[in-house]
């Protein structure tokens, strides 16, 4: 009995595969012909589709089309220019110009000038407009948040000059990178840190019983980094006005150095009761920093502006 199930089952198998076999053979041409119709259907679907779209964008929706593309073009315009303006350096502002009489018919003019920008750092032309005409126009840079001394030296004049203007000509922005400055204060911070001791004031006597102004202080490079012509502005105060100014330039500072600056005054000597050094280093030069025993300029640049 066991043996005659087996043999029915194995012949009712091979019966239903013989019935498939006849049915693929019997319909083989037709699903053939029924596969091509679908694949031509589903092309013709496509292509109608295709056509359709480019139809109604070259001609049913052209003018639409066209004002959205427009539309969105000036808004997108909009948005830029109100960006760009929102985050575009302020103006440079100069303070109210001094004249400062030296005697001999010379004058020291002098003006503070203050860049409001955190991000930005300029670089700029610059001339004093006097009551008596225009200074020789001359070139500067102003580092982020600075507020900085401007001067004419020994401008001269036959002519009393009374007043004077501080005029800011084209002005070249850049701003701070931060790949290269993550924090700009701190970058300042660790590059300027020259401390002033000693700054103070003498009026001497020569042995021909002229006089003559004296100014000294001591500086101390307290950073990282050695500086070829650090330069320093002194300033000569009477109480919070400016009444005289001269400058001082060093060959060179280097990291950990200590340097005393001596400058002797002549002409007309004023009555001072404090005395302001002002450092002015362009942190953003890289020919300010004196390099490596063997280091090329890509390896200072690296070393100076790391982040």
């Amino acid at each position: 009995m066991e043996n005659g199930g087996l043999l029915l089952e194995e012949e009712k198998e091979s019966r239903r595969t013989y019935r498939l076999s006849l049915w693929w053979v019997e319909h083989r041409a037709l699903l053939r012909r029924v596969g091509y119709g679908l694949f031509i259907a589903v092309d013709a679907v496509i292509l109608l589709f295709a056509l359709y779209h480019l139809l109604d964008a070259f001609a049913l929706s052209y003018d639409q089309e066209t004002n959205a593309v427009l539309e969105m073009i000036d808004q997108g315009q909009s948005d830029l220019r109100a960006y760009t303006v929102a985050n575009n350096a302020d103006d440079l502002e100069p303070g109210e110009a001094r004249v400062i009489s030296i005697g001999s018919d010379r004058y020291d003019l002098y003006a503070t000038l203050l860049n409001p920008n955190d991000d930005w750092w300029a670089e700029f032309s610059y001339t004093f407009n006097t009551d008596l005409g225009v200074t020789e126009s001359a070139t500067g840079f102003i580092l982020p948040s600075q507020s900085k001394a401007m001067v004419e030296f020994a401008y001269e004049s036959t002519v009393p000059v009374t007043t004077a203007e501080l005029v800011i000509g084209e002005v070249t922005w850049h701003r701070v990178d931060h790949h290269l400055i993550a924090d700009y204060e701190t970058f300042a911070a660790e590059h300027l840190n020259l401390m002033i001791e000693n700054a103070q004031f003498t009026k001497e006597v020569n042995a021909n019983n002229d006089a003559y102004g004296r100014s000294s202080f001591t500086v101390t490079n307290k950073t990282a980094y050695s500086y070829y012509e650090p330069t320093f502005y002194v300033l000569l105060k009477r109480g919070s006005s400016v009444v005289g100014v001269n400058r001082a330039t060093l060959s060179e500072l280097d990291s950990g150095e200590t340097a005393d600056v001596t400058l002797n005054w002549f002409g007309t000597l004023p009555s001072v009761s404090e005395v302001e050094i002002v450092l002015d280093i362009n942190l953003f030069d890289l020919s300010v920093y004196k390099p490596l025993a063997g280091e090329n300029t890509q390896d200072t640049r690296t070393r100076v502006f790391r982040k």
